[in-house]
């Protein structure tokens, strides 16, 4: 199992029996509240669906629990496959986008939400790409709000936050609290690395931030798996 070889990088290595699958379509009412407060930054979100907030924090809590690793997987392009987890080890807490290529038993960290953050992931023009990709099991709307912790983007457009807020609404949202949540959602990811921009560079698509695994000093053929999983192109 993919995951399996990420938790045993770890010293010493993550018991492989943490691992906990969300399924393809949570069905839980708080789990949206939850996501977005947690992996999305939003402090919002709690008190922003039909939802009771201490029901949100207490689910949100069990999320967390180092007994219990949750994780969801999102389907990319040509077959490629992005990990979403809740990496609940004690001391080295965060959330990570785990890239599993379709055709290699690597292990590519895309994004890591935390103290020793790794990332943007994707450009705000490729969120809009791969949350249009087909899937059977999740609408446009999940996916950007699954994948938007890991952009970072000093070039939002104007129509960014109205974007965000409509895919808030369409997971069952409180419209009136719809351009909060998603200004929280947009700036939440500025704690780790900022604002960075995104530039054409030696016929790739870089990233201009250090802690990128897109930078202009990754490798050749991680910047080209990466742009066909997201379908981007370059």
């Amino acid at each position: 199992m993919f995951l399996r070889r990420y938790l045993s990088s770890f010293q010493p290595p993550a018991d492989e029996a943490v691992l906990s699958e969300l399924g393809p379509q949570p069905d839980d009412d708080l789990f949206w509240p939850a996501f977005l407060l947690t992996f999305g930054g939003s402090f919002t979100a709690a008190t922003a669906f039909d939802v009771d907030p201490a029901d949100v924090e207490e689910y949100a809590e069990e999320l967390h629990r180092p007994d219990c690793w949750p994780f969801l997987v999102v389907q990319l392009a040509h077959g490629h496959r992005l990990h979403l987890l809740f990496r609940n080890f004690e001391g080295d807490s965060g959330w990570d986008y785990l890239l599993e290529p379709a055709d290699s038993d690597s292990v590519i960290t895309f994004a890591a939400l935390e103290g020793g953050f790794q990332g943007p992931g994707l450009s705000w023009r490729e969120l809009l790409v791969v949350a249009a990709q087909l899937d059977s099991v999740r609408t446009q709307a999940e996916r950007l709000l699954l994948l938007l912790p890991a952009v970072g983007d000093a070039d939002l457009p104007l129509d960014a936050e109205e974007s965000v807020a409509t895919a808030f609404t369409e997971v069952g949202g409180r419209p009136e609290y719809r351009h909060e949540v998603a200004g929280e959602l947009l700036t939440a990811s500025r704690r780790f690395w900022g604002s960075p921009t995104w530039v054409e560079y030696g016929g790739r698509y870089v990233c201009v931030g250090l802690h990128s695994p897109r930078n202009v000093d990754a490798p050749a053929d991680r910047h080209v798996l990466i742009a066909e999983a997201l379908g981007s192109g370059n």
